[in-house]
């Protein structure tokens, strides 16, 4: 007749562990490999999941798939790989490639300035025509003073270089250079054809002192 199988006694097995060192050991290490079992499976899980939900529902790719694709950013410009860029930087010349570029284009030159008026072109005129005669004034002299004549009335004393020149008022020197005006300081000329230039001669001492008639 067998023997009846014996109830489950826990105060027996708390005596063991409380009693038995090697049993205290074993129970030990279970936990320790109970706990890194758990750790191991639940843990990297977790991660995973927090990424698998951040890729977008509805993914049907594994958790450790959808890691190693993330290495590859640049994956997630394959849905426009078939996008050709803009037709301007798709026309190029093969044989042209690799050669410098163009010179830059040539500026086109402003257009010429409208041609004067004949008001502008008379104005042009007599300013080179005055410039003429102003050039053939007769600044050779050197105004010295003057002196009453009998009877051609006032004289001017001039010096040209070493040569004394003496003119009566009114005289001509040269074609259109008339002789007007006489004072003790200064004689003044004009021109005849174009009465607005004049030349006007101050009497100097010969050290080039203020304006003084010598006479």
């Amino acid at each position: 007749m067998s023997t009846p199988p014996r109830a489950f006694d826990l105060q027996s097995m708390f005596q063991e562990l409380r009693g038995n060192r090697r049993t205290q050991a074993a129970l030990v290490a279970f936990a320790l490999v109970l706990a890194y079992a758990l750790y191991t499976i639940l843990a990297p899980d977790a991660p995973r999941a927090k990424q698998a939900t951040a890729a977008g529902s509805g993914s049907t790719l594994d958790p450790r798939q959808l890691l190693g694709l993330r290495k590859l950013p640049d994956l997630a410009a394959l849905d426009r790989a078939g996008e050709l860029p803009p037709a301007a930087k798709v026309q190029r010349d093969l044989f042209l490639f690799e050669a410098p570029p163009p010179p830059p284009k040539a500026v086109k030159p402003p257009p010429p300035p409208p041609p004067p008026s004949p008001e502008e072109v008379e104005r042009q005129r007599l300013a080179q025509a005055k410039a003429a005669e102003f050039a053939g004034r007769p600044q050779t002299l050197r105004y010295l003073g003057y002196f009453k004549g009998s009877p051609s009335g006032l004289v001017g004393a001039f010096m040209k270089g070493e040569e004394p020149v003496t003119l009566t008022q009114g005289a001509m020197v040269g074609d259109r250079w008339k002789l007007v005006t006489i004072l003790d300081t200064r004689a003044e000329f004009q021109n005849t054809k174009y009465p607005d230039l004049r030349l006007v001669l101050e009497a100097r001492d010969a050290s080039g002192g203020a304006p003084v008639n010598q006479f």
